[in-house]
This record gives C-alpha cells, sequence and structure tokens, in this order.
C-alpha cells in the first residue's frame, strides 16, 4: 500500500502521470519504490539497482524522471508521507532495526547517509541565494541568529562564527513569550537568521512577520520551507535533512553555515583580520600565567 499524502501529492500520483515518459528499466525501478517504500528508505542508489537488476545510474535517472532532484528528495518525499502515517515510537524501533548493532555495518550506513545529504546540500546550495545572504548579513548592524529546536544549535554555531568576523550577532533559542524579549531591539538595519528545516511554527511566523514590519532583512536556512517562505525573506538557503534520520537535521544546516560565514568573511575582510588578531590577543592574556 503505497504511502498517502493529506496533499495529494503521493509519490503513486507521480509515477502515475509520468509511467508513459519512463524506460522499462526506470519503470522497473518505480515500480519497487511504489511496493517497498520503507526499503527504498534506507537504500542506496547501488543497493536499488542491484535489487532491481538495474544499476545506480538508472535509480538516480528515474527519480529525475519523475520530478525529483535526485534519489534524496524522492526518498524525503517518502518519508515526510510515512511519517504523517507512523507513530513516532514505531519511526524509531523501525530505524534501530534496519541499522543494526554498533558495529562496522552501522558506522558505514551512518556516514553513507551523511554522505549522501552533504552531496545533495551541494548540489542544491544556490551561489546567487548565498551571495544575497552573505550581502544581507555583512551589512547588517546587527543580526539576530535564531534556530527552532535542535536547529538552534546551528543558530548558535552561526552567531559564534559570525562573531569572530567582528559581525554583531545575538544567537536565540526563545520560543513562546521569551522570543517576544529577542524581537525587541530589531530594526531595519537589522537581519534575521533563521533556522528552521520544516516545521512552518507560530514563532517562525511571528518573527518574519516582524521583520517585515521593521524593514530587517531575513535570510532562511531550511530544508522544505523554501518554496512556501521564498517571497518573505531576502534569502534561502537550503539545507537538506535526512530522510532516514539517520543523521541529525544540523548536519547540512552547520555546512551551509560555513559556506555562508566564508561568503560574510569575503565581505568584510578588514574587519575580520582586525578581529581575528583582538580574539587572539585576548585568548593570549586569558591563557597567561596564573591560569588553569
Amino acid at each position: 500500500m503505497p504511502p498517502s499524502s493529506p496533499h495529494g501529492d503521493t509519490f503513486e500520483h507521480r509515477m502515475s502521470a509520468r509511467l508513459d515518459d519512463l524506460k522499462p528499466a526506470e519503470r522497473r525501478v518505480a515500480e519497487f519504490v511504489l511496493k517497498r517504500p520503507r526499503e527504498v528508505l534506507f537504500a542506496t542508489a547501488t543497493d536499488l539497482g542491484a535489487a532491481t537488476g538495474t544499476s545506480d545510474a538508472t535509480v538516480i535517472r528515474t527519480a529525475r524522471s519523475l520530478g525529483y532532484s535526485g534519489l534524496p528528495e524522492l526518498k524525503r518525499h517518502l518519508g515526510r508521507d510515512l511519517t504523517d502515517r507512523t507513530p513516532p515510537s514505531a519511526r524509531v524501533a523501525e530505524r534501530i532495526e534496519r541499522t543494526g548493532t554498533a558495529d562496522g555495518s552501522l558506522a558505514h550506513k551512518v556516514l553513507g547517509d551523511g554522505a549522501e545529504v552533504l552531496r545533495e546540500t551541494a548540489a542544491l546550495l544556490d551561489p546567487d541565494e548565498l551571495d544575497t545572504a552573505a550581502t544581507a548579513v555583512a551589512g547588517a548592524r546587527s543580526v539576530l541568529s535564531w534556530g527552532l529546536g535542535v536547529s538552534a544549535l546551528a543558530a548558535e554555531y552561526a552567531a559564534v562564527r559570525l562573531g569572530r568576523l567582528g559581525v554583531v550577532t545575538r544567537g536565540a533559542r526563545a520560543t513562546g513569550f521569551q522570543l517576544a524579549d529577542q524581537l525587541l531591539p530589531l530594526t531595519a538595519e537589522d537581519t534575521v537568521l533563521l533556522y528552521s528545516p520544516g516545521r512552518l511554527s507560530r514563532d517562525l511566523e511571528v518573527v518574519l512577520d516582524h521583520a517585515a514590519r521593521t524593514g530587517a532583512d531575513a535570510v532562511l536556512v531550511t530544508s522544505t520551507l523554501g518554496p512556501e517562505l521564498h517571497d518573505r525573506v531576502r534569502a534561502v538557503l537550503q539545507a537538506p535533512n535526512s530522510p532516514t534520520r539517520l543523521t541529525g537535521e544540523i548536519l547540512s544546516a552547520t555546512v551551509v553555515t560555513d559556506a555562508l560565514v566564508l561568503a560574510v568573511a569575503a565581505l568584510v575582510r578588514d574587519r575580520a583580520t582586525g578581529t581575528a588578531d583582538l580574539l587572539d590577543s585576548l585568548r593570549s592574556q586569558l591563557s597567561g600565567p596564573g591560569q588553569a
């Protein structure tokens, strides 16, 4: 039974709409995905090629023929639909069952999953969006770096990295009423750097609305919210999540942050080098005689 979607955009619908355009080998791959979606989530392109008697290249071509950017996006689509229909406890149990014990095989699967996520991140990171985001951050009076849930860790990481360039940055992880205090200082001269993988929460809505009212720029680092929110922010940096959740949601967000920091550094070169010297001087004083 194929996974269903409340929005009607299921793998089955995509396959039906493009079935006549698929080559025989691609149709074989698509039929396998339709019948065994859970198995596909934890499989590599090589695994699927072997299971369908095709090749990894055919698997990737099939995904693209069905309207996906590649196999990772296809798997994320399957994963979202399966998540809607499966309790969290069952998802965790299945992840444990499919990955096995803490041996070399498990590590190989996790590292392979991470490598796949990073390959897709490289493919999806738009250079123009990155330049726009860097310009918004570099030109801001100050930056508010905020993340939702676990993504708050990526936001705080960004705040530290940008601060070391001399960019005045406040890391924020507050939600609810406490978030209001973080938003109070925002002006048209500021930029908000937002980390929210795939959930359009009430907090995120409020931050975006307040940024619009004040005239502050907004940069969004996200896995799936780009199409929905692109018109409400100055730039979207795509940071895809793992559909299997074998690797965490901040893996790609952290790497995207590193790219953003480097792009900002190129725009504030003198400030960055001066801040680096000051940081080194302060560290030397703090590690001087009498320090543990």
